[in-house]
Parts: C-alpha cells; structure tokens; sequence
C-alpha cells in the first residue's frame, strides 16, 4: 500500500458493513448512495483489495473485510470518545475559590465530591487566603475569610460558623503537665500562638489574669501546624471548636478551661454583587454544610 486511505473511504466502508446495504449506509452518513459506492472504489483500490463480493442486489463484505470494519468502527468509538473528552473539558465553567486554609483543608475538601456531584460541567479552582485580613481576592468567585464582627466590604457575605476560640490539649499533654484548673496554672503551660501572642494575652484578659510578664510558646504561621502541634503533646492552643471538631469527637483534643475569646469573629463566605450560577450554588452548599444563618450586606464586591 502506498498510501494511507482517507477518513472520508473508511467512514463509507464502516457505515457499509455496518448498515448492510448502500442505502443504509448513505442515510447514516447522510449522503448519497453513489457517494458511498465511489469511496468504496476508492479504498479498494488504496487498498489493492477486493472488499466486497457484488452483485445485482447488495455488497457482502468479506472475511478480512468484516475484520477490518471491527477494528475501525472500534477505532471511530475511540477517537469519538476522546473528542467528547475534549470538549467537555474545554466548555467546563471554571470556579475560583479563594479560602482560608483552615476552612478548606477541614471543611471544603473533606466534602469535595458533594461539590463535585452539584457541579459536575464546572471545574474548580483553589487559591490560598494566608492571613484574616487578607481578603482583597477581587479575582476570585468564591471568597471564604473570617472577620471581626460584622463584614463591611463589598458583596454579599453568608455566616459560616462562630470563630469563637477556646484553649484545648491533647489528652497525654494533660496528664504529663496538668492539672489546669485556673488561669494560673494555664499560663505556666507551653502555649502554641496562631501567628502571634495576642489571642492568647486576650484571652489572659477575659480570665482576668495578668500576663505581662510574657508568654512562653511557639508561634505557628498555620492553623494546621498548630493543630499538629498539640497533636503532637506539644502544648495547649486556641482553636474554634468547628474546626476541630473530628479532633473532639475522636478525643484526641479536650478543652481545658471553659473561658473563650473573640466571640465577635465569623467565618464568612462572600459573593460578589452579580454572583455567576455556580457560585452560588456552592455558597449555598458551604452555608448548609455548616448549619449556619445568613448574613452581611451588598456592596460592589467584582
């Protein structure tokens, strides 16, 4: 063979067999019957094979012939499936979501195919908010922060859960260095500090305990570091109950003292003004995730 024979002689000779008659056949491929008897002459003769035994009233394929229509009609399915593959990964809507990693690595993900199953034609797109105050991702379509008190930025904003915190342990820490029955004792442990010392000294201020003299601990630019840490019997941390809440069901965290701060904080998720279809159905998956209320106001959030 010298030549390759063309797609347009193998899609005829595959309806061909397939179909059974010429007539079939150029109905399948929506042409006419002499169309297909000349692509049919055209691969024979590509071919330097007699494909078809002819006579006044149909085309009987031969053997070699009805194994070679196997093997193209798979090879069709297949560039066929590859196509559609294509072009469902190129028409799929993209979702931004820019979030706090605590919330997304705790919340988000572990629930991922629920997303998934809600928005199966959209692919999603996560970025990173480092800091609470870093909320200024106007790229994003989805935006999951926390703030203090109410949110005063643009868009629309929905309460997630309280970001309320609380001291809690694990439990060899507790009994290697317990008990911690008052705030004294409390501020003679290791304490582990979410990016600085404040949490904790306000914290000390709400249990009316001085702590000027300093406050001995590790400081954590992560709240999974932190989290690891008193995993690891390390000390005691300040964490929202929501976030570790597979620590507390499981017991591998307790609390300590029952005295909590920044009872005005909220994780929030934010949409801009004209939220797109998808955002909005997973900010009202997220919401309901976390059994929480709306809230928050509109602005120009874009």
């Amino acid at each position: 063979m010298t030549q390759q024979p063309s797609f347009t002689a193998l899609k005829a000779f595959e309806a061909l067999v397939r179909c059974g008659s010429i007539h079939k056949a150029a109905a399948d491929l929506h042409v006419s019957p002499g169309a297909i008897s000349q692509q049919i002459r055209i691969l024979e003769t590509d071919l330097k094979l007699r494909l078809f035994d002819r006579n006044a009233r149909s085309m009987k394929p031969s053997r070699d012939a009805q194994e070679l229509a196997e093997e193209v009609s798979g090879a069709f399915d297949k560039i066929s499936q590859a196509l559609q593959r294509l072009t469902n990964a190129t028409n799929k809507v993209q979702l931004r979501v820019a979030a706090l990693p605590s919330v997304a690595n705790r919340i988000v993900f572990p629930r991922l195919n629920e997303v998934r199953d809600l928005l199966p034609a959209t692919r999603l797109s996560f970025s990173y908010i480092h800091r609470l105050e870093d909320i200024n991702h106007w790229d994003s379509d989805v935006l999951i922060c926390a703030v203090d008190s109410k949110y005063t930025g643009d868009g629309v904003a929905q309460e997630l859960f309280s970001g309320e915190v609380r001291p809690f342990a694990s439990v060899e820490y507790l009994k290697l260095n317990g008990p911690f029955d008052t705030p004294s004792d409390v501020s003679k442990a290791k304490l582990l500090h979410d990016f600085s010392t404040k949490t904790w000294r306000s914290w000390f201020e709400c249990a009316g305990f001085d702590s000027s003299n300093g406050l001995d601990g590790d400081i954590f630019e992560d709240f999974e570091l932190l989290i690891h840490a008193a995993l690891a019997n390390q000390g005691i941390a300040l964490c929202p109950p929501k976030l570790i809440s597979n620590e507390l069901d499981t017991e591998k965290l307790q609390p300590v003292l029952n005295f909590s701060v920044l009872e005005n904080r909220k994780y929030i998720v934010v949409l801009p003004k004209q939220a797109t279809k998808e955002a909005n159905i997973f900010a009202d998956w997220l919401v309901q995730s976390t059994n929480n209320v709306v809230y928050g106001q509109i602005g120009n959030f874009q």
